[in-house]
């Protein structure tokens, strides 16, 4: 179940980019971690605050989907973060809230 939770997450989100989301003026209500870095109601690009080390926790307490990028500039998508959920990722560099 989990990872067909997973997939249509991953499904979800890729024809979301595909269709040319646009950011969005509105943030996140709610708290995102980035391997313990604490962004509240976070809006945009928010990047990982350890240089040189990408994150592998991220905690999306919010209550928007947090898109993981493998790069500081959120350019490079690589998987997604449900909210009220905690999730393992290797080399994440930043999370983008739409």
């Amino acid at each position: 179940m989990r990872r067909l939770a997973t997939t249509l997450g991953v499904l979800g989100a890729s024809v979301a980019l595909t269709l040319g989301l646009t950011p969005s003026a509105s943030a996140a209500s709610g708290t995102l971690m980035i391997d313990g870095h604490v962004f509240r109601n976070p809006t945009g690009c928010n990047r990982s605050d350890a240089p040189g080390n990408p994150a592998t926790l991220i905690s999306n307490f919010t209550d928007s989907i947090a898109y993981v990028y493998s790069d500081p500039l959120c350019r490079t998508f690589i998987g997604i973060v449900m909210p009220l959920q905690a999730m393992g990722v290797k080399n994440a560099w930043s999370v983008r809230y739409y």
